[in-house]
């Protein structure tokens, strides 16, 4: 028998990829090898049809932005089936013959794929997935919306510039020892379990203790990385939101709100290679923690629910060098439509229509809903 002396996640096998992970950063080219893989910290069989696709394929990790708008939107449902993977199993993220992105459980996996990118293990990870006809709405005051036509393109700030202080938190202050007690506990048993085919280690209590809390800092240090990301916010609504009109173009302010789509804004950021789209999740703080990982970009506090944010996301690759980032974009495509502030005078529509022909855009301008008179 082999002597284990690293952290279970050292032990041979595929490396665990999750849909954040495989969208954020790419894959890294995984190992194949083994009968064993890891879901979080947890050693599982592999079943017979995922090894049979790892003996088949290697990973290359390619990952292109039409595959990463993929795995956003399928999560744990099968591409080419709709078949609905199960929870401690991988789903393959790949190509078929002529470079079309799949999405595939095992079985469509043997007949369909011929380049695997990476396998993705959804269990315990976040869906952040939203449909492409999904249509979202940015409201924003009259300077910005020239800065963007002058710009022509999306400017991200970093999650640390903006107003929320909770931007990617794991949770409340008062519950932070509660969360390293526990995680305390859970890394005490993972550094003492060995994998298959290796002894257990011997360490002394101290030195179990002394691992665990390597691995907890470790764990914690991605609420850091994922304030560095870039950050655009929009608001999911079949119509206007009045709101959203008073919270961001209040009477005392002139303003424009930009109505598209979530495919649109994929196709904004396709250019990104970091780049995902995805729903937030609405966290109550008091009871529960926000997901582990840089899944936590995409958790807010409960409070906030009324905002139903999309956000698109960037990694940061200079965090301390900008505090913010142009994408440039078609805005064309972009912009279905602008609607004007409701609370707007009359003339400022005229100065809209302006501003947009001066940059040599044509988009489609319309009243706000808000203006239609009642019967009774």
């Amino acid at each position: 028998m082999r002597t284990f002396r690293q952290p279970s996640w050292q032990c041979p096998g595929p490396t665990r990829v999750g849909p954040w992970d495989s969208l954020l950063f790419g894959a890294a080219q995984l190992s194949n090898s083994g009968c064993y893989r890891l879901v979080g910290s947890f050693k599982m069989a592999m079943n017979p049809e995922d090894e049979r696709i790892f003996d088949r394929l290697t990973s290359t990790g390619r990952v292109t932005p039409r595959l990463r708008h993929l795995i956003s939107q399928r999560y744990n449902y099968c591409s080419a089936c709709d078949y609905m993977i199960d929870r401690d199993r991988p789903a393959f993220a790949g190509y078929d013959v002529v470079d079309q992105p799949l999405f595939l459980h095992a079985k469509c996996a043997e007949q369909l794929m011929v380049e695997l990118a990476t396998p993705v293990y959804w269990r315990d990870t976040l869906n952040i997935g939203v449909e492409d006809n999904v249509i979202v709405w940015r409201y924003m005051d009259f300077a910005k919306f020239a800065a963007m036509l002058r710009q022509r393109g999306l400017y991200f700030p970093r999650a640390d510039q903006l107003d929320d202080k909770f931007e990617a938190a794991a949770g409340l202050a008062k519950r932070e020892p509660e969360w390293d007690q526990y995680y305390l506990a859970h890394f005490r048993k993972v550094v003492v379990t060995a994998p298959e085919g290796y002894d257990s280690p011997n360490l002394t209590e101290t030195e179990i203790d002394e691992q665990a809390r390597i691995l907890l800092e470790r764990m914690k240090t991605t609420k850091v990385d994922a304030r560095t990301f870039y950050v655009s916010c929009w608001h999911a609504n079949g119509g206007e939101s009045e709101a959203l009109w008073r919270l961001y173009c209040p009477p005392s302010t002139v303003g424009v709100a930009i109505r598209t789509t979530v495919k649109s804004i994929w196709d904004a950021v396709d250019q990104e290679l970091t780049a995902a789209v995805g729903r937030v999740h609405y966290i109550d703080f008091g009871r529960s923690y926000a997901m582990n990982g840089t899944d936590r970009i995409f958790c807010k506090r409960s409070s906030l629910s009324h905002e139903r944010e999309i956000r698109a996301v960037l990694k940061s690759n200079h965090p301390d060098a900008v505090q913010g980032r142009l994408v440039s974009c078609d805005l064309e495509a972009l912009i279905r439509q602008v609607v004007i502030s409701p609370f707007a005078p009359a003339w400022f529509r005229e100065v809209v229509v302006d501003l947009i022909d001066r940059f040599g855009f044509s988009f489609n301008v319309r009243p706000s809903d808000l203006l239609e008179e009642p019967f009774f």
